[in-house]
């Protein structure tokens, strides 16, 4: 299973952002391992996002059991809870996924760096750094609380300025005498190795050699081609045995043959290929099977359904009370007004109540309604 690439990332959040945007945050989880889940209230509905930051950024259905809450996850709800999404964007074509909220006029900024180790660092208005779920320093720039937020630099050009002219300058800036072919692309181009290897051996290259003069303009066709087909992706989760083992946003060379099943969108296709993995992580059996992943969210959905009848219930059981508070009142006003209180007096008295206990013990009277 390969990490996320700032491909993915990028397309995954533009689904996400219609969804995101406008909604408040409810809820932070630090699930331990770098991965979050962070619950969302909207007018529409409620909605969970999974992040591991090295592996996926995606809504889900399927909420494992929180541990009891870290400093960390203490730090960032005390600042973020109950604000409202204004914005969720990609940063720069890299791997960096960037959620705004703001609350009672202060902004905040929730920046999942997902590249190394991962970060998570929540950024005040000023750029300052709240909060950061590793310390690191690097050599153009430091990560840790009470310093200046730095983006880190990048150099590749993203899916929207991919154009002809763009991938003709990527390949004349690769040297003919520099290195691995898939190393050099990799440099200007982010959109994740496991695509850039398709690209080049669909040209008929080897991603280990060194880029030719004469090669460059079969190569920056596959480029354009698969930069096309990107643009309208169709997620895929690859299995072996029924076990998922990996994704991709188009087709690719490399599972021809391999067992496949489509997926409604790039979120679905995340959440899928990474269920497995954090039911296991989380000290569930390893669900990997698309049978059992499948049994998993139909668990998480017959939850949700029966949280959704409960709240029905009660509702129409409140109503029923308010509707019915008088004749209750009533019949509590009668029981003290009495020396010794009978439970066949009273339900002769209210005979539109059903009085089914009368508890002089424990001062309890029960009225079903």
């Amino acid at each position: 299973m390969h990490e996320i690439t700032a491909l993915e990332l990028g397309l995954v959040i533009k689904e996400l952002k219609q969804k995101v945007v406008g909604s408040y945050l409810k809820k932070f989880y630090d699930l331990g391992n770098g991965s979050f889940r962070i619950s969302f209230h909207s007018q529409d509905a409620n909605f969970m996002l999974y992040c591991n930051l090295l592996l996926t950024l995606n809504e889900t259905g399927f909420a494992e059991e929180a541990r009891a809450a870290t400093n960390f996850a203490i730090a960032v709800r005390k600042r973020i809870d109950d604000s409202k999404v204004s914005g969720i964007y990609q940063h720069s074509g890299d791997r960096i996924a960037v959620i705004e909220a703001q609350s009672r006029g202060v902004r905040h900024r929730m920046v999942f760096e997902m590249f190394g180790k991962g970060n998570l660092i929540l950024v005040d208005d000023d750029d300052n750094i709240e909060v950061c779920y590793r310390t690191i320093s690097y050599k153009d720039r430091d990560v840790r609380p009470r310093s200046r937020y730095v983006f880190p630099e990048g150099g590749s050009i993203n899916l929207e300025d991919a154009d002809s002219r763009a991938v003709a300058g990527i390949l004349d800036s690769i040297s003919e005498s520099g290195g691995r072919l898939i190393s050099e692309l990799s440099r200007l181009l982010n959109i994740g190795p496991i695509y850039l290897e398709d690209i080049i051996r669909s040209a008929g290259l080897d991603p280990r050699s060194k880029l030719e003069a004469g090669e460059k303009e079969r190569l920056g066709k596959e480029i354009l081609s698969f930069l096309e087909k990107a643009r309208s992706p169709s997620p895929l989760v690859y299995m072996k045995d029924g076990v998922i083992v990996d994704y991709s946003l188009v087709p690719l060379r490399k599972y021809e043959g391999w067992e496949f099943e489509e997926c409604a969108t790039i979120s679905e296709m995340l959440d899928r290929a990474n269920l497995g993995r954090r039911a296991s992580v989380h000290g569930e059996p390893a669900r990997n099977s698309t049978e059992e992943i499948d049994s998993v969210i139909a668990k998480q959905k017959s939850l949700v359904k029966g949280f959704v009848e409960d709240s029905a219930r009660y509702a129409e059981a409140g109503r029923l009370i308010f509707v019915r508070m008088g004749e209750i009142n009533a019949a509590i006003e009668s029981i003290r007004g009495r020396k010794r209180p009978d439970l066949e007096e009273l339900k002769a008295e209210f005979p539109e109540l059903r009085i089914t206990e009368l508890n002089l013990k424990d001062k309890r009277i029960t009225i079903e309604v």
